[in-house]
């Protein structure tokens, strides 16, 4: 692994969206920047050694289900990377936590520090993915047995507004209310 000292994590974690490719790199400790131009393919076998890792955390990347096509928020992909137990230069993670702090901090909500995200009052919660369930079934339409692909017409509907809305993460919520609510709608149908 490259020297991570000389990588601005700081900068990287504070972008909306990261492409496969930069991700695949960041988290192989490798500059984007610096390998961009080079010609160098991250999806095949044709690539330098040093990159063998990158290549595969990037293969790993482009397979998930919960991330978007071909880019996903720095938070998404720390936690997919989390999860799979990709590489992860501690700086990155310092930074993209620090980032996700900040934000959380900025939006007024608690940070648990034991679990390490914030999560809104169970009541709260509860309404909100009520919410989501109403807006997806009667003002999009959506059936809701596909969270990913429906996610995608919310996106792009955040993104003409100007706000970035993280596919996955819209996919999950869409998910767990389908769960939740799409039984209590059927036994009033009934």
């Amino acid at each position: 692994m490259p020297d991570p000292i000389q990588l601005d994590y700081t900068f990287w974690s504070k972008l909306d969206t990261w492409s496969f490719r930069e991700a695949a790199l960041l988290l192989c400790g490798f500059d984007p920047d610096e390998v961009k131009g080079s010609g160098v393919r991250l999806d095949g076998r044709d690539h330098p050694q040093h990159l063998a890792e990158a290549s595969k955390a990037y293969r790993i990347l482009k397979s998930a289900s919960d991330l978007g096509a071909n880019a996903a928020h720095p938070f998404s992909v720390v936690e997919y990377a989390l999860k799979k137990d990709l590489p992860m230069p501690i700086p990155l993670f310092e930074a993209v936590r620090d980032r996700f702090r900040e934000e959380r901090q900025h939006a007024g909500l608690e940070l648990d520090e034991s679990l390490g995200e914030a999560e809104p009052h169970p009541r709260t919660r509860q309404f909100l993915l009520r919410m989501i369930y109403v807006m997806a079934r009667r003002g999009y339409g959506m059936e809701l047995e596909q969270p990913f692909n429906d996610a995608r017409e919310i996106t792009a509907d955040a993104e003409r507004l100007g706000l970035s809305l993280d596919r996955g993460a819209i996919a999950r919520y869409l998910r767990e209310a389908s769960q939740h609510f799409e039984s209590v709608a059927r036994q009033r149908l009934d």
